[in-house]
């Protein structure tokens, strides 16, 4: 009964560690963006943006968000403030039944992080959903607080916690009000095979020990 309860324990032990969730980018969207022709689509993906352009790969794709690029030119200077200083970008809709998302086929593991502008507060602002296109089980919803000018010339870092693992962000509440930039997701910790290694070889002393004790008692 001591053996199988020893190595009922060290199969727990070994099974305890962190599992694989989710995946971590950063999208910053410093990019030369086309102004009348500027969605983003897949540029991130490994596709290209609507002006035919391609970034990294960071395995994130777009529905309706375009990409500004800063002009230190305008005045009163916009984006000023910006964390990343080339580009920002919004959601947009054009109809009522438009939608903006952001898809991450890989999924995200319960918060995203990213820099926002907007001289209204915003109900809904951004959902998280489990499947792609926002479709699945509603994960959470995120509120925004207004926090800058119609120059969009304050930026506030924000982190948007859910429960559970998104695969898209639907944006729409946000559409052709707020101001995004640095958009991340951070991917849950993974454990160093070293660890992973000690954790098995102490369970497999611990059952020898426990052998030679069964043997010997």
């Amino acid at each position: 009964m001591k053996l199988a309860s020893v190595a009922a324990a060290a199969l727990a032990l070994a099974a305890s560690a962190p599992a694989f969730a989710g995946t971590s980018f950063l999208v910053d969207f410093e990019h030369g963006w086309d102004y009348l022709n500027g969605d983003v689509d897949g540029y991130y993906s490994g596709g290209t943006a609507a002006d035919g352009t391609s970034g990294a790969n960071r395995g994130v794709a777009f529905v309706n968000v375009s990409g500004l690029s800063n002009d230190p030119a305008f005045t009163p200077p916009y984006y000023s403030g910006a964390p990343s200083m080339l580009g920002t970008a919004y959601a947009h809709t054009f109809g009522a039944d438009d939608r903006a998302f952001m898809n991450v086929a890989a999924g995200v593991d319960s918060a995203l992080s990213f820099f926002y502008a907007s001289p209204q507060s915003i109900t809904g602002a951004v959902r998280a959903y489990s499947g792609i296109n926002g479709t699945g089980s509603l994960l959470g919803s995120f509120n925004l607080l207004a926090n800058a000018s119609n120059a969009y010339d304050a930026w506030t870092r924000v982190t948007f916690a859910f429960t559970g693992t998104a695969r898209s962000f639907d944006w729409t509440g946000s559409a052709n009000v707020v101001g995004l930039d640095n958009i991340q997701a951070i991917a849950a910790p993974v454990p160093e095979p070293s660890t992973v290694l000690l954790m098995l070889l102490g369970g497999a002393a611990v059952l020898r020990q426990a052998t030679r004790r069964g043997k010997t008692g």
